[in-house]
């Protein structure tokens, strides 16, 4: 069935793309005219600029596709969004998807503290927040095979909250984050650079773009990134390889097709321990746990894998208002974990592997986790602008889909316990995972069809309804089949009172299917959320500074967390309630540019779905009440200093707590800093995140264990741009 869909639907689509493109100019009978030609050269400039072509300040966005796919000013979407652009990437030098998140309101970005394993993040209180890649879904691989993302590769990381099912198919409640991949672009330009900073970082970087021939029909990009890192943890050194080419051929001013390719390996060790709260959050007899502790065998632990990825995205315009796209894309990622982790249910023991409340020693065990996952996702749209009377219409109708083939297979087994004061290391064999041991295989094919209004009256009003059907197949190789049909809705309103001012109110469903079994061998139910949601918009009409507030609730069913008493399991909760306020302005007022965000995040379940120790009259655990963070850079030009940029930035997380009542993590408040300058084509720059280098807890469990935070990390650059 997998096979059908898939084979059926590229060939139809490909096929469709194909002959669109090829089709002559003269054969589309369309009339000309000034605002239909411009409505297409703008398109067609998204594509090849992506978010640079909008007259923006370097922090921000006036428009966006993500919560609607359609070029869509923010101002008239009835839902929160924020752009981060690949500016306020490079000035808080964010190595990864997690920090680059991390001045985001509505965002928690340290789930599990300083774990390479992942970018591991909440949105709106939901922690497996949905990510996309240009629209379409990244591969869904399982926890331990993970390629994590470079920031460098892309021209904008926008994130939208809320259910999102109209435009995300699968969906959390919490919302998605969409990556907006860097393209081909019109005008020739070229950086090399390199870092080099704490805990013995080196990277080198490239980035070049520009037409392939004399008239600028074929454009081309690539994009390479060397890393090569120590981190704050003993012996847990990182690496990465990323190469990433694309071409875009522009056919005629009504058709383009971008091809792409992109090749990426990591290798880390662990920085991840899984300890327990005395050492860390509470007082040991022994002192404090280390907090560069590497609690695995440095001879062989490993992390890490390959990513191949292949893809097409085209469009057509079929005539002045209609317009035909279609993407395709395949990843291929392969991971493996040899680690080992504390088991701190046990407590402390002595050398002989006693328990003893007074000892230095944790047991460990050995695991072993391969990884493999294969996706091919794509979408065929199809967009039309037309009036109704006074009613300006935007639609967009068309299909969507995917299918993965997940496998992975696991051992584990008890190593000797380590001295977590004074480690000593090659005590312990490599493990071998044998091949015959048992393979889990998830096989995942989704469908969904979608049609959208998006209508426009008296310049003013901006009413949007869309509905969307799924169709979603799940199955577990040698165990139960999961078949789930969905329909989600969206509905939102704006009213532009004065220009730049918009109250707006919306409601939105989202549904996601949740593969994987409890410690039991159950399958869990899918996965449904609703929110309501209000707020306001402001646009300054004079200069490029926005500010939004919203209030929401969200009402999820079936949510998932940590089976407290069966480590690697999860379980059920049942109905949870989210409940916010979120605040956020970001532009640029003079000579500085500037974030600034709070929320407000209520997170409690019902107490029918509770079971163990868990309170539900405690916030869940891992999510903070409120956030607070703000971001300011100065430009020193009016002063005289031409080229000189400096900034800094501070972040607050309240109390968290592990969802029992009985442990809380202490609030924390951390400070970040960065100084640039432009000299013609070189820009020296220098960054310096957690500046006071505060020692600090992210999150403790229900479970028991507890997680570092990132210590302070501070990075020189240097680039050359022609």
């Amino acid at each position: 069935m997998k096979s059908n869909w898939s084979s059926t639907f590229s060939v139809y689509a490909l096929g469709v793309a194909i002959a669109a493109t090829l089709l002559p100019v003269d054969l589309v009978v369309a009339r000309e005219d000034e605002s239909s030609t411009s409505k297409r050269q703008q398109t067609l400039g998204r594509i090849l600029v992506d978010g640079e072509r909008l007259e923006d300040a370097p922090y921000g966005a006036s428009r966006s596709n993500t919560a609607t796919k359609t070029d869509t000013p923010l101002i008239e979407t009835p839902q929160s969004v924020t752009v981060i652009t690949s500016e306020q990437i490079r000035d808080q030098a964010s190595p990864n998807l997690q920090e680059a998140l991390r001045y985001t309101p509505g965002v928690r970005n340290e789930l599990y503290g300083i774990d390479n394993r992942g970018d591991w993040f909440a949105l709106r209180g939901s922690d497996e927040s949905t990510v996309l890649l240009d629209g379409l879904r990244l591969p869904l691989t399982g926890y331990y095979g993970v390629v994590r993302i470079e920031p460098f590769a892309y021209e904008r990381i926008e994130v939208l909250r809320g259910p999102s099912s109209i435009i995300a198919g699968q969906n959390d409640p919490g919302g998605v984050v969409n990556l907006v991949s860097k393209r081909p672009q019109p005008d020739a330009a070229k950086e090399l650079g390199l870092s080099f900073g704490s805990f013995d970082h080196r990277e080198i970087r490239a980035d070049a773009t520009g037409p392939l021939n004399e008239d600028g029909s074929l454009l081309y990009r690539l994009i390479a990134v060397g890393k090569e890192s120590d981190t704050q943890i003993d012996y847990a050194d990182e690496q990465r390889t990323l190469v990433a080419p694309s071409l875009t051929w522009l056919a005629s001013d009504r058709a383009s097709v971008t091809m792409y390719g992109e090749y990426q390996y990591d290798r880390s060790k662990n920085t991840n321990a899984f300890l327990g709260l005395d050492g860390t959050l509470r007082p040991a007899p022994n002192g404090p746990i280390p907090r560069d502790l590497f609690i695995g065998e440095p001879g062989w632990d490993r992390y890490g894998g390959t990513r191949w990825r292949f893809g097409y995205a085209s469009e057509f315009w079929l005539n002045d208002s209609w317009q035909l796209r279609h993407s395709l894309r395949h990843d291929d990622v392969e991971g493996l974990m040899k680690s080992m982790y504390a088991n701190w249910w046990d407590g402390f023991m002595d050398e002989n592997g006693n328990l003893d409340p007074e000892g230095q020693y944790l047991g460990r065990l050995t695991y072993v986790y391969e990884d493999r996952a294969r996706m091919t996702g794509g979408d065929l749209l199809t967009e039309g602008h037309f009036k109704t009377g006074a009613v300006e219409h935007t639609v967009l109708f068309g299909m969507d889909g995917m299918t993965s083939d997940s496998r992975q297979r696991s051992s584990d087994g008890t190593g000797p316990a380590l001295n977590v004061y004074d480690p000593i290391y090659g005590i312990v064999g490599e493990p071998i995972l044998d091949d015959s041991l048992p393979m889990t295989r998830n096989e995942i094919t989704r469908v969904g069809f979608l049609a959208q209004d998006q209508m426009k009256l008296f310049d003013q009003l901006s009413l949007r309804t869309g509905v969307r059907r799924d169709k979603v197949r799940n199955v577990v190789v040698d165990s139960e089949t999961q078949e789930d049909w969905a329909t989600s809705i969206n509905v939102g309103l704006v009213y532009e009172v004065v220009p730049g001012l918009a109250p707006y109110l919306s409601y939105s469903e989202s549904f996601n299917p949740v593969t994987g079994t409890d410690a039991a061998g159950r399958g869990f139910k899918p996965k449904r959320g609703e929110q309501i949601e209000a707020g306001l918009k402001w646009e300054a009409q004079s200069i490029p500074v926005q500010a939004s507030a919203a209030v929401y609730s969200i009402d999820e069913k079936n949510r998932l967390a940590n089976d407290p008493d069966n480590f690697g399991f999860s379980v059920q909760i049942g109905d949870a309630r989210v409940r916010g306020v979120e605040l956020e302005t970001q532009g640029q007022v003079g000579s500085w540019s500037l974030i600034g965000g709070y929320a407000y995040t209520k997170v409690r379940a019902s107490a029918a779905s509770f079971g163990g120790d868990l309170d539900s009259d405690q916030q869940l655990e891992g999510i903070p009440e409120h956030t607070a963070s703000i971001w300011a850079v100065h430009d020193f030009e009016r002063l005289g200093i031409r080229g000189l940029r400096v900034g800094a930035g501070a972040r607050y997380v309240s109390r968290i707590g592990d969802g029992t009542g009985d442990v809380f993590v202490p609030s924390v408040t951390l400070f970040d800093a960065m100084a640039s300058y432009d000299a013609g084509a070189w820009r020296v720059a220098l960054n310096a995140n957690n500046l006071t280098d505060k020692s600090y807890i992210a999150t403790c469990l229900a479970r028991g264990d507890c997680w570092f935070g990132q210590r302070r990390r501070v990075v020189a650059s240097i680039s050359y741009l022609w």
